[in-house]
């Protein structure tokens, strides 16, 4: 009997932690739910593709899929993706407003990602493949490289959503699954009768690529290591362009009575002034480093996903709607 290659059997162990995060994350809403596991799975599948590249065959670690199902892992991803957006659209109108140009950091990320999944699935096929690239090698090159993009992308998109990642160490799993798949990447040719001077860069499975792809792969390393540093996921949630208008807001304070005020309501406590907290971080102080939409929705997020000892009944929060009821005023 063959067994597998150790370095598929660390790295699928990996992927099977990471596929069983929503066993552990707390139930939102049934639309919410059904939408956020699709787009894990796309993200799995995503990561799937990167750990197990199809040519050369003859490399160390073997090739894992044929090209038919590396193909058929790509369309699956895809629509995963795609079902993904449109599942949560449909359980959730609010969220229409992130894909907008106003949307933060993160979520305009998650959009880049579908595009450029949508652009290397489309153009895999033999049939278009051969009419955009005069040789495969440089097809390989184009595809890991924005494969490459395309995860370092997702995972901002990923570990920002906070919905299967929180905490540091379900981060430290999903990084290290996308890191894992990478480091396959960097596949040697098998064979022998090569030259006794060739670079360790040239005994790769990619040919004269090789120190291009071999750049790109290290980029994506540091930018996924990144990702882990808490300051950043707060500057993720920033938005590119500030809305004109604030969404309406639906906060029961009453709901919230065993939540020390002066968590949120600091200029309570420093007299730095009695107004709304939205009125202050919507200004254009430059001591405030954090607007006023990564900061609260921090507050929730971290509140409501990894609340302090003590609170009770606190659910995770999955959905624009939760709050943001059309209609509402502040109460």
């Amino acid at each position: 009997m063959k067994f597998p290659d150790r370095r598929y059997v660390v790295w699928g162990i990996g992927l099977a932690v990471t596929a069983a995060l929503p066993l552990i994350a707390g139930f939102t809403t049934l639309g919410w739910e059904v939408s956020e596991i699709l787009g894990l799975a796309g993200a799995l599948a995503c990561l799937a593709l990167c750990g197990s590249p199809v040519r050369p065959r003859e490399s160390t670690p073997p090739a894992l899929l044929s090209l038919g199902r590396h193909e058929a892992l790509g369309w699956i991803a895809l629509c995963a993706a795609a079902l993904h957006i449109l599942v949560v659209v449909a359980a959730d109108h609010t969220v229409i407003d992130y894909l907008k140009p106003t949307s933060p950091l993160y979520q305009l990320a998650g959009i880049a990602a579908f595009v450029m999944l949508l652009a290397l699935t489309l153009s895999s096929p033999a049939s278009l493949r051969r009419r955009l690239w005069r040789s495969h090698r440089n097809f390989q090159a184009t595809h890991i490289i924005v494969g490459c993009l395309l995860l370092t992308l997702l995972a901002a998109h990923v570990i920002t959503t906070d919905r299967y990642t929180a905490g540091y160490g379900r981060r430290m799993v999903f990084l290290a699954v996308a890191m894992g798949g990478i480091a396959m990447l960097l596949r040697r040719r098998r064979g022998t009768g090569r030259p006794a001077h060739e670079t360790a860069l040239r005994r790769l499975a990619f040919g004269r690529h090789s120190t291009l792809i071999v750049g790109s792969i290290i980029i994506t390393m540091l930018a996924l290591g990144t990702v882990i540093v808490g300051r950043a996921g707060v500057a993720l949630r920033e938005p590119v362009l500030r809305r004109a208008e604030r969404l309406p807001l639906d906060f029961d304070h009453g709901k919230h009575a065993a939540v020390n005020c002066l968590i949120c309501h600091h200029n309570y406590a420093d007299g730095r002034g009695a107004d709304a907290c939205v009125q202050c971080h919507r200004s254009a102080r430059t001591d405030l480093q954090v607007g006023v939409e990564a900061r609260f929705h921090s507050f929730c997020l971290d509140c409501h996903r990894s609340p302090a000892p003590g609170l009770k009944g606190h659910g995770p929060v999955s959905g624009c709607v939760t709050c943001h009821r059309p209609g509402a005023t502040l109460k």
